[in-house]
């Protein structure tokens, strides 16, 4: 059972935030962060997790749970301009405030190391679903914009990020790819209806150094990536009711489906296994932990995996 997290509020003196629906916009930046600890005295290796568009920074609480028990501290922003939850109170989201997310992580890391005196600086990880799997991509291989001190990353969901963001006008234009060996696990969904809109998630396992993973998990989808067991009553994929929401009116290929899915329990079951393997192999040098990652295909049936060491 996931433990009632802390709460901090940072702001950032030196960074304004843009007007946004009702939110009048601000000369500083605002960061309201949620922080679950595990149990023990630490030092502990942190994981910053961040949330898609218009998601929250609690949306992920089963794979919060998983990594709190494994001795993680995960702590997780409420993005101003995308969260539902943000003090900003907006309607929709601005995603092309990704780049602003990308530095909110590195401000959320100094704030992080300055509050929790528990935390070992030589063991970060990034993780993110959706907008925020881009966001994390930038942070770890962005060359303009990237924070060394990353040396894990996980993109949930995020197709190919730099396909998605030259898409959608995210804001990385003229950003490089910087070369750096930061080990990373993509992790995809064979039924992601965002993924078909967004690129290709081999595209961004093919362009980053070694070592790297990819986890595709079999007839499973977006939204099941984080909380929830949403499933449609006459049985579309439950990642058309986010389309519904926010798109309504419009044609969405895929919904049209009518296809057997592998179920949220399910999903997140593989989720918590691969990235619990992957940033425990990685950031405590376990190499049992690297083997069970690379044999997930042989103790779920729905996940395949690439690897290059």
């Amino acid at each position: 059972m996931t433990e009632t997290p802390l709460r901090r509020t940072w702001t950032d003196t030196a960074r304004a935030t843009r007007a946004c629906g009702d939110f009048p916009g601000s000369d500083e930046r605002r960061l309201d962060v949620l922080i679950w600890k595990p149990a023990g005295e630490g030092p502990f290796p942190l994981l910053v997790y961040c949330h898609g568009t218009n998601g929250m920074a609690g949306e992920s609480l089963y794979l919060v749970d998983a990594l709190t028990t494994a001795g993680f501290m995960v702590a997780a922003p409420e993005f101003p301009l995308t969260s539902r939850e943000a003090h900003t109170r907006i309607a929709a989201a601005d995603v092309t405030d990704a780049p602003g997310q990308v530095r909110d992580i590195s401000f959320v890391i100094d704030s992080l190391l300055a509050d929790q005196g528990a935390i070992d600086a030589q063991r970060i990880a990034l993780a993110g679903h959706s907008l925020g799997g881009v966001t994390t991509y930038f942070a770890t291989y962005g060359m303009q914009c990237r924070d060394p001190r990353i040396r894990a990353s996980v993109p949930i969901a995020a197709s190919d990020p730099v396909a998605s963001a030259l898409a959608n006008g995210l804001g990385f234009a003229g950003v490089m790819h910087a070369p750096v060996p930061v080990p990373v696990l993509f992790l995809s969904a064979e039924k992601d209806l965002f993924a078909r809109m967004a690129g290709r998630p081999g595209a961004a396992y093919a362009r980053v150094e070694p070592p790297k993973h990819h986890v595709m998990i079999a007839r499973g989808t977006h939204v099941w990536f984080h909380d929830g067991d949403e499933q449609p009553v006459d049985h579309r994929n439950p990642d058309c009711l986010w389309f519904d929401e926010y798109l309504p009116g419009v044609p969405i290929p895929g919904c049209e489906e009518r296809v057997p899915l592998i179920g949220a329990a399910r999903q997140q079951e593989i989720t918590v296994s691969a990235v619990v393997d992957f940033l425990v192999a990685y950031l405590n040098d376990d190499k049992a932990a690297l083997a069970r990652l690379r044999s997930i295909g042989e103790r779920f049936a729905e996940a395949s995996i690439v690897s290059s060491d």
